[in-house]
């Protein structure tokens, strides 16, 4: 009779056991996550207010590196109606990078704003071009004249650094300064420049004409897109 018993609890061991098993075996297993842990260690040392017992970075700044860059800053109150530009460099020195802010060629950077949001413009009315690839090509290169014209009205508004150290292991420590500077242009005031470039390219052919009137009433009704 004991044997009997015996052989029963183990026949329920086993089937308790492959059932654990099969359990196992029919669940799926997790995949795997991407780990976005950094091995590195960044201090900062000091920034331009450290001196100045100032412990924030200005509003301007915060928005710009911890939101959604240029935009965030443009939805300050202090910047309403302004177009935003920020220029930023590294360097190994603060000399390097305060000389850096002093020189920055604001005038190629209003370039490269308006070729990232004039470009959304002119592809929005590229329709009304005509079948012809002369009327096309002078479209497209449009937007390359509108990049290298001069325009006024940028005035430097701030600047900052920051001195950072980053400390990996196996590594020398590196100290890494990274300088901010920022300018606005007033809206209107570049918005009509961008306008009168763009009559300037208007020939005799009406389609291409009707095509760079839409991009202007829409710059002036809605000011510069992006992509």
């Amino acid at each position: 009779m004991k044997s009997v018993n015996k052989f029963v609890l183990i026949m329920l061991i086993a089937f308790t056991a492959m059932a654990v098993l099969a359990g196992c075996k029919s669940s799926p297993k997790p995949a795997p996550g991407i780990s976005l842990a950094s091995t590195a260690k960044v201090e900062t040392v000091e920034h331009k207010g450290t001196a100045l017992g100032v412990k924030d970075i200005p509003p301007w700044l915060s928005e710009y590196i911890q939101r959604n860059g240029v935009r965030s800053v443009e939805a300050l109150p202090a910047y309403k109606d302004m177009y935003v530009i920020v220029g930023t460099a590294n360097g190994p020195t603060l000399q390097q990078v305060d000389t850096w802010a002093k020189n920055f060629d604001a005038q190629q950077q209003i370039g490269a704003t308006i070729h990232t949001r004039v470009a959304s413009v002119f592809k929005a009315h590229e329709s009304l071009l005509p079948d012809d690839d002369t009327a096309h090509r002078r479209y497209d290169n449009a937007i390359n004249t509108l990049v290298t014209a001069s325009y006024t009205g940028a005035r430097q508004e701030s600047d900052w650094w920051i001195h950072q150290k980053i400390t990996e292991k196996g590594k020398d420590p590196e100290t890494r300064y990274t300088s901010y500077v920022l300018y606005t242009i007033d809206k209107k005031i570049l918005d009509n420049q961008i306008r009168n470039e763009i009559i300037k390219l208007k020939e005799d052919n009406p389609e291409l004409n009707a095509a760079f009137d839409a991009v202007t009433t829409q710059l002036l009704e809605r000011g510069l897109e992006w992509d």
